[in-house]
């Protein structure tokens, strides 16, 4: 069968066929060019704070250069100057450089003035190199620069301070040695503590030294000869306030015996005592020790006499006192109890003014006496000597003031008695006694005014009893329905209400103006 020619395209169709499908990918490719991603955004302008921000990052990194500059040219002033004003721009991401950059120059620096000084501490000249050191660590005010240079030359200038110090002590100008250590310069170089601790060694060396010199006045007892070293030394600055204090003190040491002793010999003498106790005072006086006077204030503690000197003292001076008053020593310290309360006069001199008083009973003995005064004191002297007797005498008391018996239960003198409570017989034709207090005394007549009602009544002072309130006093109360003998067991706290025991046992409470005494159960008045 034979195929039709219509069939079979001819070659300038398929040539045509071609050419309008490349024409179409053409048509398809330039399609999809015009079609693809979007071209990139442009950058938007900068802000006038980063603009701001990046001038400071050149301008501080320009600084940091210069510096640089200045430091490999030995201008390490102007290298701390250019790297501040870096600094105070404030770069963040800068600061550590800056601070590195610092420290190098800082090292640099101190290795510099380290060279610069070392020949000056090689040939002794402490005090020049220190001079010249002190002004750049002060005023640069950098612990890098410090550390640093205390580094370098601390062992060095260490050694030539101590060796100027053992020239300058083995010399005796230690005055010299003293302001060497003891400079601000010093202090500046070496630092805080290894100075404290050169001038403690210097303190104590020189201390040591002067103690010595002092041992040869102190044997022979020249005790001015010895004071007048140390103000010597102090004034011409060879020792400090606290070394002469001491000093001092060695001085004090040796001469506190001297006086105990002198003191203690002269109690008992005749005509010598005054001139004696004239020469205790002079001494303790010499040694800038002070002595509480007859108001006895008191003594600050570094003038204040050891307790040996200021009893012997004391004793010297009542003895002295005691001849000036004509008093009769006793044989035997005789015991005696305070009649009511007694202002008592100081012992060293029985003409001044009362400074304290004896509580009523309260008990003293008798070391001696005048017509009208007794010296006591407040400690049994049993068996003490006559010096140690005086050590212990409190003063002068009026002797008709002294009782030879226990005055606990005594009525007060008439001149303390207003005020007193007391039993006394305050209902008229009743045997037994009330509570009151007494309102006025003339004589024997005393006026009570009765607890119960206030009401004043005049009784004679013999029929007085101290209303004093003990645990265990046979009191007369109502109890059961009757008056009877009762106990006291407790005085409560208002003071105003007691508890009682009635026979049988029976507890009650009973306020004070129920309360009655038979004169016969208190005890015996004066």
């Amino acid at each position: 069968m034979r195929k039709s020619v219509r069939s079979l395209p001819s070659t300038t169709q398929r040539v045509a066929t071609i050419l309008a499908r490349l024409a179409t990918a053409a048509s398809l490719a330039a399609t999809f060019a015009a079609c693809g991603p979007p071209p990139a955004p442009a950058m938007p302008p900068e802000s006038a704070e980063e603009r701001a921000e990046k001038t400071k990052i050149e301008s501080a990194k320009k600084l940091m250069e210069k510096a640089d500059e200045a430091y490999n040219a030995k201008d390490f002033d102007e290298a701390r100057k250019l790297l501040g004003q870096a600094k105070d721009l404030n770069v963040e991401s800068l600061n550590f450089q800056i601070a590195e950059q610092l420290e190098k120059v800082d090292k640099r620096h101190a290795k510099l003035w380290a060279n610069e000084v070392e020949a000056s501490l090689k040939d002794g000249d402490c005090k020049g190199a220190f001079g010249e050191l002190a002004g750049p660590m002060r005023d640069l005010e950098s612990e890098v620069f410090v550390r640093e240079l205390r580094r370098l030359i601390g062992a060095q200038a260490l050694a030539c301070v101590q060796s100027r110090v053992d020239e300058a002590t083995t010399a005796n100008k230690f005055a010299a040695a003293r302001a060497l250590v003891g400079s601000e310069d010093t202090k500046t170089v070496l630092g805080g503590a290894a100075q404290k601790k050169l001038v403690t060694e210097v303190d104590t060396t020189i201390f040591e030294a002067k103690k010595a010199a002092l041992e040869e006045p102190l044997k022979a007892k020249h005790w001015a000869d010895a004071l007048a070293k140390i103000d010597e030394a102090q004034k011409g600055g060879d020792i400090s306030d606290e070394g002469a204090k001491g000093l001092l003190g060695v001085v004090r040491a040796a001469i506190t015996p001297e006086i105990a002793g002198l003191a203690a010999r002269a109690v008992g003498q005749g005509r010598e005592a005054p001139k004696s106790l004239e020469e205790v005072d002079r001494l303790i006086k010499l040694v800038r020790w002070d002595i509480a006077g007859p108001d006895m204030a008191p003594v600050a503690k570094d003038k204040a006499a050891p307790e040996v000197v200021a009893k012997k003292r004391q004793a010297l001076a009542v003895w002295v006192e005691a001849q000036r008053v004509k008093m009769k020593p006793g044989k035997k310290a005789e015991k005696r109890w305070a009649h009511g309360k007694i202002a008592v006069l100081p012992a060293a001199k029985s003409d001044a003014p009362s400074k304290r008083d004896l509580a009523p009973a309260t008990e003293v003995w008798i070391l001696g006496q005048t017509k009208d005064l007794a010296l006591v004191t407040d400690v049994d002297p049993a068996g003490a000597s006559l010096d140690v007797q005086l050590e212990r005498a409190i003063g002068w008391t009026p002797l008709a003031r002294l009782a030879p018996k226990n005055t606990t239960d005594w009525i007060p003198p008439d001149d303390q008695l207003v005020g007193t409570r007391v039993w006394a017989p305050l209902r008229p034709g009743e045997a037994n006694l009330e509570l009151g207090t007494v309102s006025a005394v003339k004589g024997q007549d005393v006026t009570v005014k009765r607890l119960a009602d206030d009401k004043e009544l005049q009784v004679k002072r013999g029929t007085l009893r101290l209303g004093r309130l003990l645990p265990g006093a046979k009191l007369v109360a109502f109890c059961q329905a009757k008056t009877q003998i009762v106990t006291l067991e407790e005085v409560l706290p208002d003071q105003r209400t007691v508890k009682l025991v009635c026979e049988g046992g029976l507890r009650k409470d009973e306020v004070l103006p129920g309360l009655r005494a038979r004169p016969e159960d208190l005890p015996a008045p004066k």
